[in-house]
């Protein structure tokens, strides 16, 4: 590249350069004939090509600076000239190379393998898709509810022992089971013959009219109390002058809520919060177990029993949704694959039930009280109920009007 060959200052500038770019004190602009390479192809390439040139074109590629080094900090008009020209020649060449590297194939990045799961691993929400394939096959109309809610209240007899002077509730060890009985089936409550109604369960066989049969898929668990009753001796409760509709309560034949201690003994509740700690204690010792049984031909069955866990570990509901499921309060989630079925005859599964498991009897100390005629009376026996509640995904045949298409 050289300059006016009439001006000799412009002589002496290229020959300095000269000399500056054979040290490597400057970089030296290649002389390319731009009529050799191609221009870009489109309008994004062509602004792309610009930009660079731009760029090549503001920056210090050290002129300047080797100059300055030299003492020289003025310039003539034709040594800026020069200085002008030979970035102008670095800015072309910077647009050739964007060119050229828009015009190389680009080479594509190899993706890493996806990781793949093992064969014998259950994937979340395989009970669903279980499901899912199992009513397919049917060929049946269907329906799938997701807040689904299946509930439960065990009675647990608390036998009163002592005298009245001491006494104590002993709860007995032993197995007490939920939705083993459904809806109208017959029941006992402390020894009282009745039927079993909404404020027990919801659990209601197949039938014609009601239930049209249902796979239920658990997902998560929780408990509650459900309420209380106490049962007396005929003696105490005739002891005792207008009691009228309260005898039945003491007999065992209502429900009954007494934190004041009129008919309950007052340790049951306790003094500040309320809670009942009888529920406590029992909450404290025992485990629920989910168990399915499948009857065989010939009378014997097979029996699959599955610990949950420790009923302290499963939280207590008081207040539920109008959903109907755990409305945002604390749930236990059970792992995926657990199916109640309202139709043994139809499970695949067998008859569901779920059973809480004291291991040892628990002692829960308790002062006689009296009942209005003078003398201190203790209960015969206590009844505890603890409600079980289970949230899932239900199946269940589409009833006549509910299909829509």
């Amino acid at each position: 590249m050289t300059t006016n060959l009439d001006d000799p200052r412009g002589q002496q500038f290229d020959q300095l350069f000269a000399e500056l770019d054979a040290r490597g004190e400057t970089a030296a602009p290649d002389e390319l004939d731009l009529e050799d390479t191609a221009g870009p192809e489109d309008e994004d390439d062509a602004q792309d090509t610009a930009a660079a040139e731009l760029e090549a074109e503001e920056a210090d590629t050290g002129d300047l600076r080797a100059l300055a080094v030299r003492g020289k900090r003025t310039l003539s008009l034709e040594e800026a000239r020069t200085l002008q020209a030979r970035s102008r020649v670095r800015g072309k060449k910077a647009g050739k190379v964007e060119v050229r590297r828009r015009l190389q194939p680009r080479t594509a990045i190899a993706q890493p393998a996806r990781p793949q799961p093992p064969k014998n691993l259950v994937l979340p929400g395989e009970g669903v898709r279980t499901l899912v394939r199992r009513w397919d096959q049917e060929g049946k109309e269907f329906t799938i509810n997701q807040a689904g809610s299946y509930y439960y209240a065990t009675e647990i007899r608390c036998k009163c022992e002592g005298n009245a002077d001491r006494a104590w509730l002993r709860i007995p060890a032993g197995r007490y089971s939920f939705f083993d009985k459904a809806l109208d089936d017959e029941i006992t409550c402390l020894g009282n013959n009745g039927r079993v109604t909404v404020d027990i369960t919801n659990f209601q066989r197949p039938s014609k009219n009601t239930s049209h049969g249902q796979d239920f898929l658990i997902q998560s668990i929780s408990m509650m109390e459900a309420n209380l009753r106490v049962r007396y001796d005929e003696s105490d409760i005739g002891a005792v002058m207008g009691l009228d509709t309260a005898a039945s309560a003491l007999r065992g034949n209502a429900w009954l809520w007494d934190d004041a201690g009129v008919f309950l003994p007052a340790e049951i509740f306790h003094d500040f919060t309320g809670e009942n700690l009888l529920y406590r204690a029992v909450r404290r010792s025992g485990a629920l177990y989910f168990l399915w049984e499948k009857a065989r031909v010939g009378g014997s069955a097979n029996r699959r029993e599955i610990l949950v866990d420790h009923l302290r570990n499963i939280p207590d509901v008081r207040v539920r949704s109008l959903a109907r499921t755990s409305g945002g309060a604390a749930v236990l989630p059970v792992p995926d694959g657990y199916i109640f079925c309202d139709d043994p005859e139809r499970s695949e599964d067998g008859a569901f039930s779920a059973v809480l498991h004291l291991p040892s009897d628990i002692i829960f100390p308790i002062k006689p009280i009296d009942l209005g005629s003078g003398k201190k009376a203790k209960p015969l026996e206590v009844g505890l109920y603890v409600q079980l509640n289970l949230n899932g995904i239900g199946f269940q045949l589409a009833r006549r009007g509910q299909v829509t298409r």
